[in-house]
């Protein structure tokens, strides 16, 4: 039996955040950064935040995250917000 090499230090963990948690948490035209995730409650841990397209956003908002998923993208810049991507 061969054994596959374990990926977990290899890992890159990541704060997952939906746009719909974005809709319920920020009014439009505000600006989402992990400082105000955090603040809202949003994202928790140190770790680059990821924005994942779970739920329906229409709230207009410029967002910074470390990742965006392409349908949170699709979502964000379709509601007339922007994605900007910021270096861990």
């Amino acid at each position: 039996m061969k054994k596959s090499m374990p990926f977990e230090p290899f890992r890159t963990h990541t704060q997952p955040v939906n746009v719909s948690d974005l809709e319920e948490r920020f009014d439009a035209g505000a600006e989402v950064t992990p400082e105000t995730l955090r603040a809202a409650g949003l994202a928790k841990r140190r770790d680059p935040v990821k924005i994942l397209g779970r739920g329906e956003i229409s709230t207009k908002l410029t967002v910074r995250a470390h990742a965006f998923s392409a349908t949170a993208r699709e979502k964000i810049e379709g509601a007339g917000g922007t994605c900007e991507v910021i270096e861990a």
